[in-house]
């Protein structure tokens, strides 16, 4: 039986959300902002590929952990995609946004890319995902931020973890290209950063921030020189680049247990 637990959430965001919900960083805020618009369609993305695949797995066990991981993202999904409520109440919009990444998502990803290089992207997409989740909860990310963004986003990083071998495997299943796994990662990390840094400077131009010093002064302490993100999401990284690399080698299913038990 699949160890993975598909979880019913509920959030409910109050209106009385600030508009700077992290530590009253517009940085840090719209960093994260960015990020959940961009969960919803992406986890579309993800789990209507592996639910398309699962009927071709065999392995009993892979199966049920890919039936799993799509109860999982389709969650995910429904719950992030309810904040963007009080970001349209907070007068953010992000409609061009959104037609841009769906085109590149459903258009060119889904209809163009053949099922190794879809699973190959979504691997790699999980390695990063894990990645910053490992980094949530073991140097407790969010702990200034207003406590529902942090059960949130605690609550999505808790399952990153639990399901982050289900993709590599379900790729896996299909191919065991080196080559493959490494363009499928390229071009995960050039979608996400592409579009979240997209995201971030839409939501900094609306609040006529991006000229601001204090908060590309917050950039450079959030990745740089105190929390130093984009170090340690660099050094997490490379180790997909390893010829024998799993996503199980890395030990931080404890973390989970705080939030999720």
């Amino acid at each position: 039986m699949s160890q993975i637990t598909v979880r019913q959430k509920n959030f409910n965001f109050s209106s009385q959300i600030q508009r700077y919900w992290y530590g009253n960083s517009a940085f840090k805020t719209h960093f994260f902002n960015s990020i959940t618009l961009l969960f919803p369609d992406g986890e579309q993305f993800m789990l209507r590929t592996i639910k398309r695949q699962i009927k071709q797995i065999e392995n009993t066990q892979l199966k049920q952990e890919a039936a799993a991981f799509v109860g999982q993202e389709a969650q995910h999904a429904v719950q992030h995609e309810k904040f963007w409520q009080i970001l349209y109440q907070q007068g953010y919009t992000f409609d061009i946004y959104l037609r841009c990444l769906r085109f590149i998502l459903f258009n060119v990803c889904e209809k163009r890319l053949s099922i190794k290089f879809k699973l190959a992207m979504i691997a790699g997409v999980e390695h990063f995902t894990n990645v910053i989740a490992e980094l949530t909860l073991k140097e407790e990310l969010f702990a200034d931020a207003e406590p529902i963004m942090k059960e949130l986003f605690e609550w999505h990083s808790a399952e990153e973890i639990e399901h982050k071998t289900v993709a590599y495997d379900v790729f896996q299943d299909v191919t065991q290209s080196y080559l493959i796994r490494i363009l499928g990662i390229i071009m995960a990390y050039t979608f996400v950063l592409g579009f979240v840094n997209l995201g971030l400077l839409i939501m900094l131009h609306h609040d006529k921030k991006l000229l601001n010093f204090k908060v590309w002064q917050e950039m450079v302490q959030f990745l740089f020189s105190e929390e130093k993100i984009f170090f340690k999401v660099f050094s997490h990284s490379i180790k997909y680049l390893k010829v024998n690399f799993h996503p199980s080698e890395r030990d931080n299913l404890f973390l989970i247990e705080r939030v999720i038990g």
